[in-house]
């Protein structure tokens, strides 16, 4: 396969240029870029280029990626092949005039001695003794030795067996080396209990000074150890550095703190703190903030007794504390009066006469009650007319309002609650009856006999009120209404339920204290109503003076008064608590204290009458 029909043909986008200048034309070189490039397409054209027979295990999938700026010789060809090979979890392992390419778990099964071999390449090397002991090293070594290689004593031999990739082993044979040397013979493992290794080992690598000093220093991550080579007197002082710097944190930088809240919920506030440190990081320009504010402090949540933990590093917890300081702040409570009333309004169109015979009083005559005007009122003394209803706003306005709606003919006052709650809180109540509804029935049949069964789902019915506030700068507030007032509905079926259902929902912007009204036509009915005297009212032409008949038209409306009140202080709070007692008190024929305190035991008992065990 030449190169020409190479790059026309590779899927993965793998192109190898060769350059071949005019000087050095007995020098190819090639230009390596494979984008997504499958592996084993990979391994083929690398094998021409080798010309070399390449053996692939099948265990051996995937895509590899790899460009090269430069051109490279057939020799830079192979290192990169196998740098890009161990890189994806393989290796190549040379086995005679063959390359093996399996998988780097499996290469130490295969591996050989090399002479040269390639940093990234499988070998074995066999380390011959000859003052150590073969087993203690090999267990002091296995640490640092790859995830895919292996080392093992050979007693007999007094030799350690190793394999892995030939970088490795050139750092190996260094170690194994000053291990086994005369010089360098003693050393000493320091076993970390509270340090980061990698911390520490900073540090004593420093101090050991550059590679002429004598002394070399190995950390071992995975066992949190540090191995120290070199003179008696370097290793004691190094490794007395070590243990000094294995310390536990002082008291003074705690890295958790608990936070118990005064006014906020625990768990909805960890929520905020955590949705606020990942918008910070993801934002851009926000990422160092973010990971100074939440970024590094882990927020829990106790629901039991209301408080936070943190964790994290002592500056980022003195942050997330001044943010709980400034977010845990008391909040303004909102009682909220309301007056849920149906008016009604008809267009009366009578026609008819009431007329009557008497001197002084009413001796004989018609008279009609549904007229509104009695023939009585008519006859020695003033017409009382039907009045209407006016509204007097006074100190107390919505108490003016509501007894207004309560006297007036044409208002049905249906329900007067109060709310008290939390701003952006909703507050509901219901008066009413929770009522079954049937949803379906079936009969299973028994033992000669059938067993009826019908299901049912319950529903409240009544009048509902839902209000949630949300205060603004200032004195003013959004409220969040939704009302529902229901009712079961005359109905002729024994087994059905209709109800009628009116609802209002709205969402409204008022002042402290100011009174608001919503509401809209919910009914509109006409009715006809004839009254008249048997048989004479059927009289033709003269029975309309003894009949009266009137057309009614009426309208519904469905309307909810409310007068929010902001209530920011323990004061106001009490003061409006007073006040609702006062009321009950006045409107009430029991007895009840003066004080309202009066009505419950004492929080706590004085100490002279405190309980003696």
């Amino acid at each position: 396969m030449t190169f020409k029909r190479y790059l026309q043909g590779a899927s993965f986008g793998a192109c190898l240029t060769l350059c071949c200048s005019l000087a050095l034309a007995e020098m190819p070189t090639w230009q390596l870029a494979m984008s997504d490039a499958d592996v084993r397409e990979v391994v083929r054209e690398v094998g021409e280029i080798l010309d070399q027979t390449i053996i692939l295990d099948p265990r051996v999938q995937g895509r590899i990626t790899v460009l090269s700026n430069e051109a490279l010789d057939r020799e830079g060809i192979r290192r990169l092949f196998y740098s890009v090979l161990n890189a994806q979890g393989f290796a190549a392992v040379n086995d005679g005039d063959r390359l093996l390419v399996l998988p780097a778990s499996e290469a130490k099964a295969w591996a050989n001695q090399q002479v040269e071999a390639i940093p990234a390449a499988f070998t074995t090397r066999v380390f011959t003794l000859s003052g150590s002991v073969a087993a203690d090293l090999a267990g002091l070594l296995r640490p640092l030795v790859s995830s895919s290689g292996y080392i093992g004593p050979s007693s007999s031999a007094n030799a350690l067996v190793v394999t892995d990739s030939a970088a490795n082993l050139e750092r190996l044979e260094s170690l194994v080396l000053q291990l086994d040397s005369g010089q360098r013979h003693d050393y000493e493992l320091v076993t970390l209990h509270n340090a980061q290794t990698e911390a520490v080992f900073a540090v004593v690598e420093a101090a050991a000074g550059g590679p002429d000093s004598g002394v070399q220093v190995v950390a071992d991550a995975n066992g949190s150890r540090l191995l120290i080579l070199g003179p008696a007197k370097s290793r004691q002082r190094l490794a007395q550095l070590t243990r000094s710097l294995d310390v536990a944190a002082p008291a003074t930088a705690q890295n958790w703190r608990v936070v118990r809240l005064q006014h906020s919920n625990a768990e909805q506030l960890a929520d905020v703190l955590g949705e606020v440190g990942k918008r910070l990081d993801g934002a851009p320009g926000t990422r160092d903030l973010g990971a100074n504010l939440t970024g590094d402090a882990v927020v829990k949540a106790d629901a039991d007794q209301n408080a936070l933990v943190l964790l994290g590093e002592p500056q980022t917890l003195g942050s997330v504390e001044q943010i709980i300081q400034q977010l845990d702040q008391p909040r303004a409570q909102v009682l909220i009066h309301a007056a849920i009333v149906e008016v009604s309004g008809s267009i009366d169109e009578a026609l008819g006469v009431q007329w009557g015979v008497g001197t002084g009083g009413l001796n004989g005559g018609v008279s009609f009650s549904e007229s509104g005007t009695g023939l009585a009122d008519l006859l020695g003394k003033e017409a009382k007319l039907p009045g209407g209803a006016a509204l007097a706003i006074g100190t107390d306005r919505f108490a003016a309002l509501i007894s207004a709606l309560a006297s007036s003919s044409r208002s049905n006052l249906l329900s007067t609650p109060s709310l008290l709650t939390l701003d952006n809180q909703e507050a509901h109540i219901l008066v009413g009856q929770n009522v079954a509804f049937k949803t379906g029935s079936y009969v299973t049949p028994g033992s000669g006999s059938e067993n009826p069964f019908t299901t049912v789902e319950r529903k409240d019915i009544g009048i509902s009120l839902k209000v949630r506030p949300h205060i603004n700068e200032g004195q003013s507030l959004r409220l969040e209404v939704e009302q529902e007032s229901s009712e079961i509905a005359p109905s002729t079926a024994e087994n059905d339920l209709v109800t009628n259902k009116r609802t209002l929902k709205s969402t409204i912007l008022a002042s402290d204290g100011e009174i608001i009204v919503i509401g809209g036509l919910i009914k509109d009915s006409m009715r006809k109503v004839e009254r008249g005297v048997p048989l004479l009212s059927r009289i033709p032409w003269l029975g309309g003076l003894f009949r009266w008949r009137s057309d009614i038209q009426e309208k519904t409306n469905l309307m909810v008064f409310l007068r929010p009140t902001i209530l920011r202080s323990q004061a106001e709070r009490v003061e409006v608590g007073r006040r609702a007692y006062d009321g009950v008190r006045a409107a009430d024929d029991s007895p009840l204290p003066a004080d309202a305190q009066r009505l419950f035991e004492p929080r706590r008992l004085p100490s002279a009458q405190v309980p003696q065990p």
